[in-house]
């Protein structure tokens, strides 16, 4: 789905690229969630737009989606506004339940329940008595011809789960995809030895197989290992010296053991290793009636040498396993068949389709994550009219102005904040559009609202404006690459509209590992200009060497953080050592000082290439401003006013060393001007609490920030 926007007004909120609005106009939805994420920070205009879709009065928007061309918002863009905007619970309780076959559809969720038990029972029944298959461990699960099917038996044998892994959607999911075969004629007694012969440790079907494609040796004595065996056992049985067939006298029998014993074992030491193996393991496991003749085939096979013999008597044997297989699925499609599961859990479903409050997902989600969030039960109810309402704490709260309800500020703005999903979930509109959805709350509400976002309303287009980089980490943990991001800028002669960031920028935001990564594989390969890159690093470098715990990289990257210091410091050996070295791309040794870095601008330069580092490219040229106006002010105040930097070495030191009379106007007036821009010329230039390089650069315009460099140079030339 795309969408274009043609034109946004809203009194003078928006600069003229807005109106009309030609580039930068598109926001598109990644087909995984289908979540579009606009990052604008204070100022930029997003409640304005919020109003704008909205079709508040005063606004204008033209758009199209999907080729169709719209000059409204509301019958497109169903709007969540921020806490400031938002009643505790808008609206009535039919915004939230649709549908009035609840009754129908609670039987009906009993009935599927009933349906459900006797099919898994009549599974059970039959795996066990008619199949053989009475543990989760059974090797006759190995036949079945599905692998889903063979899970789910597996599941069903298994004396704790009996079935119950399996949600009854998933069940009925896998039961309906299961066909029944068309089975040809056969020998009962071969399937039974099937059967029998698989779940045995020693099974006979598996040392044959082991034999197809082997080399046979012929040895016409083979059949005399079987005719010795059984003399063996006859001599060691009854110790006669008169045969018991032939009543001829005189016979030594223990020699005749011996030599019988020796001379079946001479045969079988002829054999090779597998064939002797198979012989000793197998023939004496052959049950009598061997109804597949294996006794016979093997020893005919040896015998002759053969080979072919075996693969013929193994492809009958397969072929029997392949109609297990098919037996037990058409025996559990007839149980299928015979039962109501799948109608009723049909009905049901439609049922729950047009009421999509209480149905499992939902109702979940109000019991679960709503009344369990804030340790009060929340209850649904019909009233005496048989309409649904809702309940907290057996108190209704639709409607309900905040100073009725018993509830902290946090719960007031979760409460509302999750039914307007639901709300939002029953909209006809394609699209959700939620303003700033986390600012207020902490870090468990914050993760169970992004979880509403992702799920709750995961069959919507959805919106999402902040200013709030945790959301945008919070929702890629939620679901990896589920959103585009955009950066809303709106702002007089500056690329303005929804700027959509390249996907490896988006990653580096996101990920402290792909930005490191970044900057150790790809980012040198596309400097533009190397000196004014590395200088740009430093505080970036020096806060990570910080967190890395390398003091003494840290101890000399602080020489030049401070404008005071003289020093010189070789930044490029900095980059290498801490991202590795790139001397096809970036100078092997650069050493600057703070005059060095004071005698540089990066106005009219890009550092690097911006058709593959746009963001990045303007963070470091803003990161390069922060670093000049920290030198610079530190610098000039330390020599105007001769501080001692061994006693006051921080900027908000220096600062109130600079001025200190608490009685002079004109001094309190200067140290608040400079304490006012500390944010900007020094906290800027710290990463040790946050190593996201690219807050600063899009929490501030370059106009913006171009102001408070003219503001800050001017008065450090009035000193």
């Amino acid at each position: 789905m795309s969408l274009v926007f043609k034109k946004i007004e809203s009194g003078d909120i928006f600069t003229r690229d807005f109106s009309p609005l030609v580039r930068n106009n598109e926001i598109t939805f990644p087909t995984s969630e289908e979540i579009a994420v606009v990052y604008g920070p204070n100022g930029t205009g997003k409640t304005s737009l919020i109003k704008v879709l909205g079709d508040a009065k005063g606004t204008k928007v033209e758009f199209s989606l999907d080729g169709t061309e719209y000059q409204a918002g509301s019958d497109v863009f169903h709007i969540i506004n921020d806490q400031n905007n938002r009643n505790i619970i808008s609206g009535e309780t039919r915004d939230f339940f649709l549908g009035d076959n609840i009754r129908h559809e609670f039987e009906l969720q009993d009935q599927v329940a009933e349906d459900r038990s006797a099919v898994i029972s009549a599974i059970l029944s039959l795996i066990k008595n008619t199949f053989g298959i009475s543990a989760g461990n059974s090797p006759l699960i190995e036949l079945l011809p599905k692998a889903e099917l063979a899970a789910f038996i597996k599941d069903c044998a298994n004396s704790k789960s009996k079935g119950n892994r399996y949600t009854t959607d998933a069940l009925v999911a896998l039961l309906t995809s299961l066909e029944r075969h068309t089975v040809p004629e056969y020998d009962s007694d071969k399937l039974a030895f099937i059967q029998s012969d698989w779940s045995n440790k020693q099974s006979i079907i598996r040392q044959l197989e082991s034999l197809v494609g082997a080399e046979i040796t012929p040895n016409a004595h083979v059949h005399e290992i079987e005719e010795n065996t059984e003399a063996i056992g006859i001599l060691s049985r009854f110790h006669k010296d008169k045969c018991i067939v032939c009543d001829n006298e005189d016979i030594d029998w223990e020699a005749l053991l011996e030599a019988k014993t020796a001379h079946r074992q001479a045969t079988l030491d002829a054999l090779e290793g597998k064939i002797r193996e198979a012989i000793e393991k197998t023939i004496p496991l052959v049950p009598a009636s061997d109804p597949f003749g294996i006794k016979a085939c093997l020893l005919d096979a040896i015998a002759s040498g053969d080979a072919e013999a075996i693969t013929a008597l193994s492809r009958e044997l397969t072929a029997y396993k392949d109609l297990y297989g098919k037996l037990v699925e058409n025996g559990i499609v007839d149980i299928v068949n015979g039962s109501e599961l799948v109608a009723h859990h049909a009905e049901y479903q439609r049922i729950i389709a047009e009421r999509p409050d209480i149905a499992d997902e939902d109702y979940l989600y109000i019991q679960e994550i709503i009344s369990n969030s804030m340790s009060k039960p929340l209850t649904i109810e019909r009233d005496e009219n048989r309409r649904l309402r809702i309940y907290l704490s057996n108190q209704e709260f639709l409607g309900k102005t905040r100073d009725e309800l018993p509830l902290s500020t946090g719960e007031q703005n979760f409460l509302s904040l999750t039914f307007e999903f639901l709300k939002a979930k029953n909209s006809e509109c394609p699209i959700v559009v939620i303003d700033d959805p986390v600012s207020s709350f902490d870090s468990i509400y914050k993760n169970k609202v992004v979880y509403a976002i992702v799920k709750m309303l995961h069959h919507k287009k959805r919106i999402v404006l902040t200013h709030n980089t945790d959301l945008i980490r919070l929702l890629d943990g939620q679901y990896k690459r589920c959103f585009k991001l955009y950066l809303l800028n709106n702002t007089d002669g500056e690329l303005n509209g929804f700027i959509p960031l390249k996907n490896n920028e988006q990653e580096m935001l996101i990920s402290l590992e792909k930005l490191l990564t970044a900057f150790r594989e790809s980012v040198p390969c596309h400097v533009i200009s190397p000196e004014l890159f590395l200088i740009s690093m430093i505080p970036f470098m020096r806060g990570y060497a910080n967190i890395i715990c390398n003091r003494t990289l840290f101890e000399s990257l602080t020489q030049v953080m401070h404008g005071y210091k003289t020093e010189k410091v070789d930044i490029a050996r900095a980059y290498s050592e801490l991202f590795g070295a790139h001397p096809e791309h970036l100078p092997i040794s650069y050493e600057v000082s703070v005059e060095d870095i004071l005698s540089k601008t990066v106005d009219g330069v890009h550092l690097l290439d911006t058709g593959k580092f746009p963001l990045l490219d303007r963070t470091l040229r803003h990161s390069f401003v922060y670093l000049f106006l920290r030198l610079m002010v530190e610098k000039n105040l330390v020599e105007k006013f001769g501080i001692d930097t061994t006693r006051y070495e921080q900027l908000g030191q220096i600062i109130s060393a600079a001025y200190p009379d608490e009685n002079d106007v004109e001094q309190i007036r200067n140290r608040i001007r400079l304490t006012s821009k500390k944010t900007l010329i020094n906290e800027f230039n710290h990463f040790e609490g946050n190593l996201s390089i690219f807050q600063p650069a899009i929490d501030i315009t370059d106009q913006a920030l171009g102001k408070e460099r003219t503001d800050l140079i001017t008065f450090i030339s009035t000193l």
